[in-house]
């Protein structure tokens, strides 16, 4: 169906005028409540807990803008509160693979391996727009000085994706008002192509079925700048809210494009 759609979100107008309510995004908490992935030295942070906290306010941006929009992870659901009740409010689809950390073949693309591959079988299985990946970043101890931010995307099909995310978090969120200090590094965007033995191979795998794909690691739960803002809930749901810009409008760019 399309749709002449004007939409006002936190401020920023943005305009689709082919809104395609059969488009369908898929949004993947990285890591498990059991395994948080990257943690902030003191343990007030990690990415899986924040982003099961805010992931449905990048849901609601999308939905609001005329797609549909799908949020799983990896793992089994979160059994204490506040999380259990966000994974229950925004209907997180939980793929109940034990996030071991061990690396495991694609059912679809068995040359692709890689740790949580269960989460890129159900992106391939749902056959959606595009498919991002929700992480935050670290690096060993508390950084002395600000890093740049990353987002990374698949070899063939994710480079337009990761490019308009790079400009939501450089335009929105990084050194602007509202936003978070990141020193003037920006964020830049990496290709994920390696050999499947020594990295993730979630993304080749999406890359071979010809779904675009991206992974969000643009801030460092080990920059304290950062991590005192992620931990507010107006940062958390800034953070949400650019993701989501991102990715709307890489979809009105697609749409414009293919006309």
């Amino acid at each position: 169906m399309k749709i002449i759609l004007w939409i006002l979100v936190s401020g920023m107008l943005l305009l689709s005028s082919t809104a395609d309510a059969s488009e369908l995004v898929i949004l993947d908490i990285g890591h498990s409540m059991q395994s948080r992935g990257a943690t902030s030295p003191d343990g007030k942070l990690s990415e899986c807990a924040f982003w099961y906290k805010n992931a449905g306010e990048v849901k609601r941006a999308i939905e609001v803008a005329g797609y549909r929009c799908i949020i799983c992870n990896r793992s089994s659901a979160p059994t204490h509160e506040p999380y259990a009740s966000y994974a229950k409010k925004v209907g997180v689809v939980q793929l109940n693979k034990p996030d071991t950390g061990v690396r495991y073949p694609s059912k679809y693309f068995p040359s692709r391996i890689g740790a949580g591959m269960v989460s890129a079988d159900f992106g391939i299985e749902q056959k959606p727009a595009c498919m991002v990946f929700l992480h935050l970043n670290s690096t060993e101890g508390w950084l002395k000085s600000p890093v740049a931010g990353l987002i990374i995307h698949s070899r063939v099909h994710g480079k337009t994706l990761g490019e308009s995310l790079q400009r939501a978090f450089n335009e929105e969120l990084l050194d602007r008002p509202g936003g978070v200090s990141n020193g003037g590094k920006g964020c830049r965007t990496i290709i994920r192509y390696r050999k499947e033995e020594t990295a993730s191979g979630w993304l080749n795998a999406l890359d071979d079925a010809g779904i675009p794909s991206a992974v969000i690691e643009a801030l460092y739960v080990n920059n304290r700048v950062h991590a005192a803002y992620l931990l507010t809930d107006a940062g958390g749901k800034k953070v949400a809210q650019t993701v989501a810009h991102g990715i709307i409008n890489w979809l009105a760019s697609r749409s414009r494009h293919s006309r």
